[in-house]
């Protein structure tokens, strides 16, 4: 016995296959009665001899079709065109032989269904034998659905779509939230159901544990022979709006009326016998769910080729929640059932086709609505250009063009939330000017206007100072090359305080200056309130690639716009004198940041910074509590604030080159103070000598004594200067010198006198008992010292208040 290779056995049944696949296959062309004009995308069925239909396709453009049947044998090919009764063709044997191709002679007359009596009675049974005219109608819907699912010869259609999913508010009025997605893919299945047999079996709503499930009819679906056996068929005569159009209406049998069903109707035009739409709606549903309108759309579009596609599907699904158990309104408490439930929203989900191609030729192209706004401002402050548009909880955003002109386009109809917003508004905290718009398919404009000057200032500014009629001062800061410049310091400066002085050489006009500020945010934008009108402005700007200064003022309207740019030669002239001059540090720029004890800034108060070399400048802080003092020499800053309902007072302040924050504390008990942090030349920290000066200019202490005090008395050690201090005595005991409260003893030891703590630059010399005043620095290394006699006197940073452990500190700080 011979053996054979399987893998040559393998290969041979595959030539075997193919050639009974070449065999059962017939082509040919359909004509219309001329034999030359070629009849396109009409379907061409094969049936056996027991009058099953085995096979169908779509003839090409040029008419020209392919068939392949499941097994060989004798079928009659018939051509089934929309609009036009079947056209019997020849019969023919396939596979049985070399077959010639096939020329079948349209000659199908057309049929009308203008005169098709709405009033028929319903079947379920819709074969081409029952005699209703329903079952015609449905034929002809049949037809163009058979269409969508075959392919003909030659190039692939091709569509681009849009897939959504929505949802809507419970009144189903206004689109909440939007997802869109493009494809391009072969039209035959614009989206496709699971099969027939499934839904046959479970219903159209199926809740499982993640949710619940709404399934839409796909052609495969309404073509089966499982949809036409379980629903009832009846003409629907049409609405007013589609007079032209008549409908086969589809219900459950009585059976399946339990289940979670469809029910629709599919829109056929009389004319043309052309399926337009298919509707349906989910029956046996909740009633919350009535006013969702659950169902759903399907669209079938006729392309100028003759071919078929789903041009529009959606399904609308409500989202359902548990009632709450009870309500109570304040005069009754209502208890509801558990199983009830209400409407919390409507999804809907669908796509579009926008376009369709055959190679490089658009075959279909839509032009959806869309939207046409015009952004108006009632002054030329709020500027309409680049105005930015967005429609709330979708992707959907356009930009106006010079003339506040906006085009988007194409937008799925539904009722939107649209926003309108500036840079301007941006910058000011502003919200945006919100609106309902629909997408329109006509010319229609809708106009949206921006807030105006008066609007804007009440967003920027606070209400104080737009009751004492100030106005603001607003703007960008740009390098040479048109950079922005951020956390860049910009001063307004103006005359305040005008009063008439008496000297000997006459009569005087006084004034103080008054200065605001502000740093540049990362696009270099900024902006002042607090500003009077009708007033000469100084605006400055300092940034380390140079300065500016721009004269303005604020006339009729609230608000000015002022352009900055940094023009190098100051930083030259800076450069160059610090070349010569190696010793000169550069230049300070401080923020004064005033809160109160909580942390939360203090606006409008009053600042007169005592700058190093004797000038002084009065600056109002802003709506975040803070100042700006630019251009400073470094050295000793001394600040004194005030604020209505707080305790006035000065800090004295070390500042160094380059920017230093300040924070100053305010409380309506005690005299301003630094807070613990603060940041001195660009670097976290702070000056030790700072909360000397501070208390030695609010008086804080008991005594304080300056490095001027301690030279004019010249002591030969430092506790000699101690011993003129009310409420302190200075002694000998047990050969060391120490320092007592003259107003105190500790009862507990005999009435031993109460011994003052000793501090060197923070640090405590003696927590119990007495310290050495004779170890004290010598005064030439002494910055100051301060003497603070009683516990309530001692700050709270060193020790605290009221204590009967503390006689009293003697605080001294070196140099």
């Amino acid at each position: 016995m011979a053996l054979r290779s399987p893998l040559l056995g393998f290969a041979l049944s595959l030539l075997a296959c193919a050639a009974t696949a070449r065999a059962q296959v017939v082509t040919g062309s359909v004509v219309l009665r001329d034999s030359v004009t070629p009849v396109p995308s009409v379907i061409v069925v094969a049936i056996d001899t027991s009058g099953k239909t085995v096979s169908r396709t779509l003839t090409s453009r040029l008419g020209a079709f392919t068939i392949r049947v499941p097994v060989a044998g004798r079928y009659e090919l018939d051509v089934l065109r929309i609009g036009y009764r079947p056209t019997r063709g020849p019969t023919v044997d396939i596979g049985l032989g070399a077959n010639d191709k096939v020329r079948i002679i349209f000659a199908g007359a057309a049929i009308s269904l203008a005169a098709m009596n709405v009033r028929e009675r319903e079947t379920c049974r819709v074969s081409s034998d029952t005699g209703l005219a329903v079952a015609r109608v449905w034929e002809e819907a049949r037809k163009a659905m058979l269409t969508t699912q075959l392919n003909g010869e030659g190039a692939p259609l091709f569509a681009e779509w849009i897939e959504y999913d929505r949802t809507l508010d419970s009144t189903s009025r206004l689109v909440r939230t939007q997802h869109v997605r493009t494809s391009r893919n072969p039209t035959t299945h614009a989206f496709r159901s699971v099969p027939a047999e499934v839904l046959q079996g479970k219903g159209f709503v199926v809740a499982d544990s993640v949710g619940t499930n709404y399934y839409v009819p796909d052609a495969d679906v309404l073509l089966s022979d499982a949809f036409v056996g379980s629903h009832c068929f009846r003409l629907v005569a049409a609405p007013d709006d589609r007079v032209s159009q008549i409908g086969v209406g589809f219900v459950p049998t009585r059976d399946r009326r339990d289940m979670r069903e469809i029910q629709g109707t599919l829109w056929v035009d009389k004319a043309s016998a052309e399926l337009r739409t298919l509707e349906f709606s989910y029956t046996n549903m909740p009633d919350a769910a009535e006013r969702a309108r659950a169902g759903g759309a399907v669209q079938f579009l006729r392309l100028l080729d003759g071919n078929w596609l789903v041009s529009k599907w959606s399904v609308r699904m409500p989202q359902l929640v548990a009632r709450p158990r009870s309500s109570n309104d304040g005069l009754r408490r209502t208890i509801m059932s558990s199983s009830s439930a209400v409407l919390r929203a409507v999804q809907v989900a669908g796509g579009e086709v926008n376009r369709v191609t055959r190679k490089d030729s658009l075959v279909y192209e839509t032009i959806g609505p869309g939207m046409s706004i015009q952004v108006t401002a009632p002054d030329t402050i709020m500027r309409v250009a680049h105005a930015m548009l967005s429609l709330e909880g979708t992707d959907y955003s356009a930009t106006a063009d010079s003339l506040g002109r906006i085009r988007l386009s194409p937008v799925l109809d539904g009722r939107y939330k649209a926003s309108i917003r500036t840079p301007f508004m941006d910058s000011l905290g502003m919200p945006p000017v919100e609106r309902e718009i629909q997408p329109r398919m006509d010319a229609h404009v809708d106009t949206l206007v921006l807030p105006s000057a008066r609007d804007a200032l009440v967003a920027a500014c606070s209400k104080e100072s737009i009751e004492s009629f100030e106005g603001m001062l607003h703007g960008t800061a740009r390098d040479g090359g048109a950079r922005p410049l951020r956390q860049a310091a910009v001063t307004a400066t103006w005359k305040a305080n005008f009063s008439l002085v008496s000297t000997g050489d006459g009569d005087h006009l006084a004034y103080s200056e008054k200065t605001i500020g502000t740093l540049t945010d990362d696009s270099g934008y900024w902006r002042l309130c607090g500003v009077p009108p009708h007033m000469p402005i100084s605006v400055s700007l300092v940034a380390d690639s140079g300065s500016d200064v721009q004269a303005t003022r604020i006339g009729d309207r609230p608000y000015e716009f002022v352009d900055l740019v940094a023009h190098a030669s100051s930083a030259m002239l800076r450069d160059v004198e610090h070349a010569i001059n190696p010793v000169a540090r550069a230049r300070a720029l401080v923020e004064l940041a005033v809160t109160d004890l909580r942390g939360a800034p203090l606006p409008d108060a009053t600042l007169e910074v005592q700058i190093p070399g004797g000038s002084t400048r009065t600056m109002v802080t802003g709506p975040g509590g803070r100042a700006l003092v630019p251009d400073v020499a470094p050295g000793i800053l001394v600040v004194l604030a005030r604020h209505i309902g707080f305790t006035p007072g000065r800090v004295s302040v070390t500042v160094e080159g380059g920017r230093n924050t300040v924070p100053i504390m305010m409380s309506n008990v005690s005299a301003p103070m630094l807070d613990t942090v603060r940041v001195v030349g660009g670097r976290t920290g702070r000056s030790r000598l700072d909360d000397f000066e501070t208390r030695r200019l609010n008086h804080s202490a008991s005594a304080s004594l300056t490095r001027d005090d301690i030279v004019k008395r010249n002591p030969v050690d430092t506790w000699q200067v101690l011993t003129n201090i009310p409420g302190v005595v200075v002694a000998v005991r047990d050969f060391n010198v120490v320092a007592t409260s003259q107003r105190a003893f500790v009862k507990d030891f005999g009435n031993e006198p109460c011994f003052l703590r000793v501090m060197v630059d923070g640090v405590l010399m003696n927590n119990t008992g007495s310290f050495d005043l004779g170890k004290l620095p010598k005064p030439e290394e002494i910055h100051g010292i301060e003497v603070f006699v009683g516990p309530a006197r001692i700050p709270l940073q060193y020790g605290g208040i009221g204590s009967d452990k503390w006689c009293g500190l003697i605080a001294v700080w070196t140099r």
